[in-house]
């Protein structure tokens, strides 16, 4: 008969669990880091393009006072568009761009991120851009 055996008597395993649990915590927290910075990412990218759409919208409203005021039909002023879809994207925090070509507006947004989990490997911040645009039509 064997006499059971010590703690002490097992001091080559000693600190290996340790080392495997170290291991999954840090696989762990990678998984989690990137399915919450990953979702922060999506949601930033719905942000984005949420207010190009409608910084683009906004431009859609900006009439010729001169023609509604001599009854003709509603006519599009593209630099108060582009100046109205300026001052939106600027409302809501972000950063854009605003282009007019003839009757189509553009409108690039960028919005920053801070990111939660990523940042233990050194990335502090995720950049996303969103893209809309609206054809300015006159009525009539």
């Amino acid at each position: 008969m064997t006499p059971a055996r010590s703690w002490r008597d097992l001091g080559g395993d000693r600190g290996s669990a340790s080392v495997w649990l170290i291991g999954l915590s840090v696989a762990l927290a990678i998984a989690i880091g990137g399915v919450v910075d990953g979702s922060r990412k999506a949601q930033a990218h719905s942000q984005a393009t949420a207010v190009a759409e409608e910084a683009a919208r906004a431009a859609g409203q900006a009439l010729r006072v001169q023609s509604l005021a001599s009854g003709r039909d509603a006519d599009v002023n593209p630099e108060l568009a582009a100046t109205q879809a300026r001052a939106y994207i600027t409302a809501t925090g972000a950063t854009g761009t605003v282009s007019v070509q003839g009757t189509r507006i553009e409108v690039e947004t960028t919005i920053t991120k801070a990111t939660v989990f990523l940042g233990m490997i050194g990335i502090a911040e995720i950049t996303i851009h969103g893209h809309g645009t609206a054809n300015l039509i006159s009525a009539g």
